[in-house]
Order: C-alpha cells, then sequence, then structure tokens
C-alpha cells in the first residue's frame, strides 16, 4: 500500500482518489473550498456517466435526479435547428451538487478528505513527499509516496503550452420568467455564445471572445461590455423580468496542454493537465477520463517500476492525442462560420497547423467482400507501445497504418495484433471471422473484419497470376 496526496476534489480528483483507494492505496483529497459552490462545466455530455460507471461513481450521481438534456438549441451558420438527444444521455447539473456527491462517494471507499484545506508547502526529498496543509484552522503535515494536482486552471498557466488562441469566458447567471429550458449555442459576429438552464430555475449564459478585442469593445465596464453581447445575441429570446442574481465574472477558457503532465512521483489531472476548447462541451468527461487513466498509470508506477517508461509514454501520448483530436474537431467548428462569417475570431480557431489527413476510403461492406480473397496491406507495421491491461501499464503489439491516427492495439476489447500477425493472405472476410470462432462470435468476428477493410488494413488480394479475380 502506498500513501498518495490528491490535490483537488473536482470530478478529476474524486474520481481519481476513489480508483487509488479501489485499487489498495491509501489516499489523501486535499480541497480549499467548501461544497456545494457554483463552478462552470454544468451540461455534461452523454459519457460522463458510462466513465462514471467504471469508477462505480454512477449510483450516487443518477441519485441527484439531475435533468437529461432532451436537446440543444443550435443557430450556427446552417440556420437555427434542434439538435435532439433521442437517447438524452446528458446531463444538466449544478456542478456544486454533483462534484459534491463524488467527493462524499470517495470518501466511502476510504479516501481521507481534508476540506477546507490549503497546502501551504510541497516538498519532495528524494524518497518521499511532504505537504503541509492548514485544515480546520490547524497545520498538518503528510507524507506522500506519490503526489497527484488536479487544482483545476489555477496554476496551469506556468507550466502550459497553449493548443490555440488565447480566449476568455464571460458568465452571469439568471433569474426570471419564461428561462429556456433548452441549452442554447450560437455563434455571434465576434464569438460565440452559450446558455446552460440548470436544475435550480437559473439560467447560466456564457460569451466567448478574444480578450484583446473584448477590451477595446463598446461598454465602460466589464459588465456594461458583457450585458451588451448577451443582448445582441438570442439566449435571452422571449424571457422577461429577468436579474443577475451573481456578479459577472471572467475567466481564461484559453485550450493548453501541460509541458510535465507525469513523473515517476507525481501526476497532473484534468485542467491541471490538458484543457480543451469549451466548444466540445466536453470538459468534464476529459477531465474524468484523465483521472481514469492516470489512476493506472500511477498504480503502476507504485507497483510495476520496471514499466516506468511504459506508463510516462502511455499518459503523455494520451494526453497529447486528446489535445490534437479536439483541436481538430473544434477547427471543423469554428470553419463552418469562419466561411460564412471572415472575422478574426473564427479565422483563428479554424486553422490547425497538422499535416494533410489521407483521403477517406470509401466505405465497404465486409459481407460484399466475403468470397473475395483479403490480405495485410504493405503500409502495415507492428510495433510496440504501452498500453492497459488491467490495473496496469505494459507494452503491447499495436497496429501502425497511414491511416489511423495513432497505434492501435485493441478494437471493440479485443487486442488485434495476435488476431493477424498470424493471418495467412487469400482468406476471405468470412473465412477469416471464422477462424477467430474460438475468440469471439462470429458476428464480431464480421464486425473487426469489416472496420479493418475499410480502413486499408485489410485490402483485397490481387490476382498472382494476373487475371482479375
Amino acid at each position: 500500500m502506498a500513501d498518495v496526496c490528491v490535490i483537488g476534489a473536482g470530478p478529476a480528483g474524486s474520481t481519481f482518489a476513489a480508483r487509488m483507494a479501489q485499487l489498495g492505496h491509501h489516499v489523501h483529497l486535499i480541497e480549499r473550498q467548501r461544497f456545494p459552490r457554483r463552478h462552470l462545466g454544468e451540461s455534461l455530455s452523454p459519457g460522463v456517466m458510462t466513465l462514471l460507471r467504471a469508477a462505480d461513481m454512477h449510483e450516487t450521481v443518477a441519485a441527484a435526479g439531475f435533468p437529461a438534456v432532451k436537446g440543444v438549441l443550435v443557430k450556427w451558420p446552417d440556420g437555427p435547428k434542434l439538435r435532439a438527444d433521442t437517447g438524452a444521455k446528458g446531463l444538466l447539473v449544478e456542478r456544486g451538487e454533483f462534484d459534491l456527491r463524488l467527493l462524499e462517494r470517495a470518501r466511502t471507499f476510504g479516501v481521507e478528505v481534508w476540506q477546507p484545506g490549503i497546502v501551504r508547502q510541497q516538498v519532495w526529498d528524494g524518497t518521499r513527499w511532504r505537504l503541509t496543509i492548514d485544515a480546520g484552522g490547524t497545520s498538518k503535515i503528510l507524507d506522500a509516496d506519490f503526489l497527484a494536482d488536479a487544482s483545476g486552471r489555477r496554476n496551469a498557466p506556468r507550466r502550459q503550452a497553449n493548443r490555440g488562441p488565447s480566449t476568455l469566458a464571460l458568465y452571469g447567471y439568471w433569474r426570471g420568467a419564461a428561462l429556456p429550458e433548452l441549452p442554447r449555442i450560437e455563434a455571434g459576429r465576434d464569438g460565440w455564445f452559450w446558455g446552460v438552464p440548470l436544475p435550480d430555475g437559473t439560467y447560466n449564459t456564457l460569451v466567448f471572445v478574444d480578450p484583446a478585442w473584448f477590451r477595446s469593445a463598446p461598454g465602460a465596464t466589464m459588465v456594461e461590455r458583457f450585458l451588451k453581447l448577451i443582448g445582441g445575441s438570442g439566449l435571452m429570446q422571449d424571457c422577461h423580468s429577468v436579474a443577475l442574481i451573481a456578479p459577472v465574472r471572467a475567466v481564461d477558457a484559453t485550450s493548453y496542454l501541460s509541458n510535465n503532465c507525469v513523473a515517476p512521483n507525481q501526476i497532473q489531472l484534468g485542467d491541471a493537465a490538458l484543457a480543451i476548447d469549451p466548444i466540445s462541451s466536453s470538459g468534464v468527461q476529459k477531465a474524468i477520463q484523465s483521472a481514469l487513466s492516470g489512476a493506472i498509470v500511477a498504480n503502476t508506477l507504485l507497483r510495476r517500476p520496471e514499466w516506468t517508461n511504459a506508463a510516462l509514454d502511455f499518459y503523455r501520448a494520451q494526453l497529447t492525442d486528446a489535445s490534437e483530436r479536439h483541436r481538430r474537431w473544434t477547427a471543423e467548428r469554428y470553419r463552418d462560420v469562419a466561411d460564412a462569417c471572415d472575422r478574426p475570431f473564427w479565422r483563428q480557431r479554424s486553422t490547425t497547423h497538422t499535416e494533410m489527413e489521407p483521403p477517406p476510403l470509401r466505405a465497404i461492406d465486409a459481407r460484399a467482400l466475403a468470397t473475395k480473397p483479403v490480405e495485410l496491406s504493405s503500409e502495415l507495421e507492428f510495433i510496440s507501445t504501452p498500453c492497459l491491461r488491467g490495473d496496469f501499464v505494459s507494452v503491447g503489439a499495436a497496429l501502425h497504418h497511414p491511416r489511423l491516427a495513432s497505434p492501435l492495439v485493441f478494437l471493440g476489447g479485443r487486442e488485434l495484433a495476435p488476431l493477424l500477425q498470424t493471418l495467412p493472405p487469400g482468406k476471405t472476410p468470412l473465412q477469416i471471422a471464422q477462424s477467430w470462432s474460438n475468440r469471439m462470435p462470429l458476428e464480431s468476428g464480421m464486425a473487426i473484419a469489416g472496420w479493418l477493410i475499410n480502413h486499408g488494413i485489410l485490402v483485397e488480394r490481387p490476382d498472382r497470376s494476373g487475371l482479375p479475380l
């Protein structure tokens, strides 16, 4: 059993602390603020509950009865429309209550919570961490083998590499009559707007702009400029008798990636490690993902030191890949507006500065090739790469191919390299799936074969005689 200290009890910190306790470590969780408290990130993407289930933390959130996101009103260049969520798997939450429930669930796994607790000093003496904290009006010394920083953006600017243009988020909470019942997102001339109706009957309006542009926008004060922007949008359409219930606030919303997200004795989680563009509305989901994978990485560093390099490489690669994928996705969303509104805010964010991707393959139904022989692409390589195996990081054989965004070890829960490294050429997709029948159902085998064909991993085998097949 190792002693672990976690700084910050947001979704990333509480989830990581719970997982480390489940893995048998002694965990201290230090949070400087009292819960509940307001916090941005109130519209949760559908994947959040699935991730919380993996940490056995979903039931406490489900019991809160937070309303589901049934749809989002979108006003983008292709016109106003309702983007319905037929599965209604996203949630609208009061972040204070959401975070509190995760924290209390972490306690049930044996996590020792210090709240409010402020870290005054943290020192690595060569063998262990020594933290001096203020908690409950007294000073306390905590010793730890491993330190996790989940303190959010507060300390991030000192260690980040920006992944996009500087972005400022301004927001204010309202009460009133006829407030919207669905979230709203809208593209403006020099920024974009986001409205979130909350379970307590309040409504959060946000605007995302370039900070330099905002400083020169019309209005004598920050509040006046914010109100003018919100008033020019459709976020408050049909509302009346409305009033702000808290001061307008501004926060940095620039995307970034930490330059030092992990080391043998420490790790950064959530926004302390990676912040993605808020237009994706999946910051909480990404934070919890980092906590789940970070716990496996930390467990490996503590219990399997021989795999230290693999664990470090895995976590760095995971965050870098996530940052790049989100950057490309968000650039497409900004490009949709830049093509219709040639303004600096949109142009700057619609460029990814990445190498051109290969053209997409035409989708092929593997069943249509059931009688045609296939073989592995000549461009396919098998390389060693870090991967997750159970509660640890190890090294496995991965598929490397120009049409794969990153090396691939698993597909549909199946390890691919053992399936393909001994694959004889000239088999049909059906025969290949049948050869895997001792490892998976035929339907699963056909699905994997179809995916490999559609991604250029399996290609139709030419007739070696030179005659058409």
